[in-house]
């Protein structure tokens, strides 16, 4: 796809014009950007074609956040100023792979450009009193900046993070593209809802049980959970219990690609370097198929029809298939990996206190399922709950490498069930009905936070509803060449960049 730039801007002009007459909004409402169909790697090349320039970029996502935001609640826009987002595309200086290309940033890292809230009414509440609580980058987020990113937004995220939908009590729910009355999943939902939409090809997410390709799957994108302390600023110190990864979500796999690329850390003695991978590979690989979720219970129909149907097309593709039940006690495994997360919670009471005031009641400032979390991990204790998953996380972990030294990849599920409406798993609901629906519905994905193995959804199946189901698909330690090369060969016996939610800036 080819457009030089006198067109562009004069559909920019176009758009202007519409937009400032009712009787044509309609209309206006109904074109979409061209630039909506290129990648982050697409964009990035037009710039250095100059056939457009970064702020007109940014300026061009600025319009589709106000064309289908109000519908989706993906992006913040008043946890980010998009001056400054203006005044970096006008500055001249990017250079790197991204230069000039804009792309959101999770409501869940360290940006000091921007109100980082985390969700959660106590962190909002903390940054009214004090000022920004953030006043520095994270080494990821300078690193996607010197790569020539323009941070243009902030994207949803569930109340610290902690569940597996988008639907936090501060900021509101954010809805699926494909259908509005169903969950865009978590925790990077705003940033799968946002890419799904076409607001940007590109954004950071994030992923300590499956936040990364949960949102994937359920809006249609692809995601990849990098290996433990793959990127910059993920040290090792915390051993089996560092579960949480940060990367990207993104349309097209060669921009996960290039991402991975620029945030890895080169310097890590445990892990050579990735690099750039730029397509497939010529191995065959050898993929272990797990249908069961961890407990042992079947998945939907149409989830295991998903997956089924993705491990038919690796076949076709001339890579062996075999079928397998995984040796592992998952319902050991669940309820110390829930413990250890429950364990995650218990430093907000004295932060509520200590920041707000002795008189600060827990339940004006922080969710329901937080505060369930909370009691979960009192009553067990912090030591007893990190012992246990250690020892647990550190038993599967040596199952799991048992099976990769006979096969290349695993291919499950990436969740039980297709995705579910809004509401399902709201933060609000009762404690052990929302607790027990959690252990049902997420049910693949945390095995490879504990064993820290990267790990991928990839959108190869729609229901007969419209909705997305993304198939999983992981290798060992340090494999994220082996997922990416079969990405692309899996993106394109079934390209998905082109199908469209309803949903969409167009």
């Amino acid at each position: 796809m080819t457009h030089n730039r006198r067109d562009f801007l004069k559909q920019s002009a176009a758009f202007s014009f519409l937009i400032s007459h009712p009787a044509l909004a309609a209309q206006a409402k109904r074109q979409h950007s061209q630039l909506a169909d290129y990648d982050a790697l697409g964009l990035a090349d037009l710039i250095k074609r100059k056939r457009v320039s970064p702020l007109e970029l940014v300026d061009d996502v600025i319009r589709r956040v106000e064309r289908v935001n109000p519908k989706i609640n993906a992006v913040l826009t008043k946890n980010f100023d998009v001056e400054k987002a203006r005044a970096r595309a006008r500055s001249g200086a990017l250079e790197g792979i991204f230069a000039g290309v804009p792309v959101m940033l999770k409501n869940l890292q360290q940006y000091k450009d921007a109100t980082i809230d985390s969700g959660s009414r106590l962190f909002a509440q903390v940054n009214k009193k004090y000022g920004n609580r953030t006043q520095e980058n994270s080494p990821l987020v300078d690193a996607m900046e010197r790569s020539g990113m323009i941070i243009t937004g902030v994207t949803s995220s569930p109340e610290l993070g902690l569940i597996d939908t988008t639907e936090p009590v501060l900021h509101g729910p954010t809805r699926n593209p494909w259908n509005l009355n169903h969950t865009a999943g978590g925790s990077s939902g705003g940033t799968a809802a946002a890419i799904a939409a076409g607001i940007v090809p590109l954004a950071h997410g994030n992923d300590g049980g499956g936040s990364i390709r949960i949102p994937a799957c359920q809006c249609g994108v692809f995601g990849l959970k990098p290996t433990r302390s793959r990127e910059l600023g993920n040290g090792s110190g915390l051993g089996p219990l560092n579960i949480a990864s940060n990367l990207c979500l993104s349309r097209s796999v060669r921009d996960t690609a290039a991402f991975l690329s620029v945030v890895e850390n080169k310097n890590n003695p445990n892990l050579p370097p990735v690099g750039f991978v730029s397509g497939p590979g010529k191995k065959r690989l050898k993929i272990a198929l797990v249908i069961n979720t961890l407990g042992g219970q079947k998945p939907h129909p149409e989830v295991e029809k998903a997956t089924n149907a993705a491990a038919k097309l690796c076949e076709r593709l001339g890579h062996k298939i075999e079928p397998i039940n995984l040796t592992i006690n998952g319902e050991e495994f669940i309820d110390a990996f829930l413990g250890f997360w429950a364990s995650s919670t218990l430093g907000f009471e004295a932060t509520a206190k200590r920041s707000l005031g002795e008189a600060t009641r827990l339940e004006d400032v922080l969710e329901p399922w937080t505060l369930g979390l909370m009691e979960v991990a009192k009553s067990r204790g912090a030591a007893a709950c990190a012992q246990r998953a250690t020892k647990v996380f550190v038993d599967v972990t040596a199952t799991i490498e048992k099976l990769f030294q006979s096969t290349d990849a695993i291919l499950s599920p990436v969740m039980t069930n297709p995705p579910y409406k809004i509401g399902w798993h709201d933060p609000r609901l009762e404690f052990k009905t929302l607790y027990q629906r959690i252990i049902d519905d997420v049910g693949y994905t945390p095995l490879h936070n504990a064993c820290g193995t990267p790990a991928m959804s990839v959108p190869l199946h729609w229901t007969a509803d419209g909705l997305p189901v993304g198939s999983q698909f992981a290798a060992w330690r340090g494999g994220e060449s082996t997922l990416l090369q079969l990405a692309y060969e899996l993106e394109t016996a079934r390209p998905w960049a082109r199908r469209r939610p309803p949903v969409f800036v167009g």
